[in-house]
């Protein structure tokens, strides 16, 4: 028995989102058509999304202060994820609490400043913790930290997602699942990536590429890697996050005992709807209305 799902280990910050339709030219101005402040990192958006779904899940992020901007990320936690499972984060009298700010343009991307890096350390995942998780998922910010746990909790029983590890052999050797991004590929063929890590490692690589899709290659599969259809949407309000959601939905169909390719095809829906709203998790749309739309779509796969 487990006392969690998923520990979620890595980023936590403030996010401070504008919305604009472009960005300004130097020494320009240009007006905010919305504005937002919210949980944020790359850790909180993941954890939030799986809480919300009804997933077991603790936060292990880096330290945040105790100065107001802390005070309001605890008060945020609590009313917007009350049962996310804080007792791993820290909370540090010692530190000022991390921020980004997000500026969402009128064309879907979004450009990010941050401040506060040296408070972005998380704790060390010991393997008594761990233990306690059937899955633990990583981000890279904090590089060697984040390597540490990774191999810690496969060495502890629990399975890794790790998202955006290609520079490690080793993670990508340890990892049930290896996510990425486009950026990460350079040759651009992302069908042939994947199924290439696949082959090189024999885990399961999936690589996302924003409005292209994703693409699926399976441990134990062979041949080319599935091409997984993004939701068609009529607008994008902020593409902030859209990573971390879509690794919440591969997460959350690994909890629930789906195929890959099944759990692939809720994340990139569930992806899809958080761009939909400001913020880094700010469109996570209800289970019941994701599972809807994963019924309706049964031929989503290549499209």
């Amino acid at each position: 028995m487990t006392d969690w799902d998923v520990i979620c280990y890595g980023t936590v910050v403030i996010d401070y989102v504008w919305q604009m339709a472009e960005l300004p030219k130097p020494d320009g101005w240009m007006p905010i058509s919305g504005e937002k402040r919210m949980i944020g990192g790359e850790a909180s958006n993941t954890a939030i999304a799986l809480s919300k779904w009804g997933a077991s899940v603790a936060l292990m992020g880096s330290a945040l202060g105790t100065d107001p901007e802390g005070e309001f990320l605890r008060k945020s936690f609590a009313e917007e994820a009350p049962a996310l499972d804080l007792s791993l984060q820290p909370f540090s009298d010692e530190v000022k609490t991390p921020f980004c700010a997000c500026l969402a343009t009128d064309d879907g991307l979004r450009t990010m400043f941050g401040s506060g890096d040296t408070a972005l350390f998380p704790p060390v995942l010991t393997p008594e913790i761990a233990s306690r998780a059937r899955y633990v998922t990583a981000d890279p910010n904090k590089w060697e930290l984040s390597v540490e746990a990774l191999f810690t909790a496969s060495k502890a029983g629990a399975k890794v997602v790790a998202m955006d590890f290609m520079r490690s052999e080793e993670v990508c050797r340890e990892a049930h699942i290896s996510i990425t991004s486009h950026a990460e590929d350079e040759k651009g063929s992302y069908a042939g990536f994947a199924r290439k890590m696949r082959d090189r490692y024999g885990k399961s690589f999936i690589v996302t590429a924003g409005a292209e899709g994703s693409y699926v290659a399976e441990e134990g599969k062979s041949g080319d890697a599935v091409h997984i259809a993004v939701l068609k949407l009529d607008k994008v309000v902020d593409s902030t996050g859209a990573g971390d959601i879509y690794r919440a939905g591969i997460l959350f169909g690994e909890i629930q005992g789906w195929n890959l390719i099944k759990s692939a095809r809720f994340a990139s829906i569930a992806a899809a709807h958080n761009c939909l709203a400001l913020g880094g998790w700010g469109g996570v749309a209800p289970l019941r209305q994701l599972l809807e739309r994963l019924d309706q779509d049964p031929d989503s796969i290549g499209q």
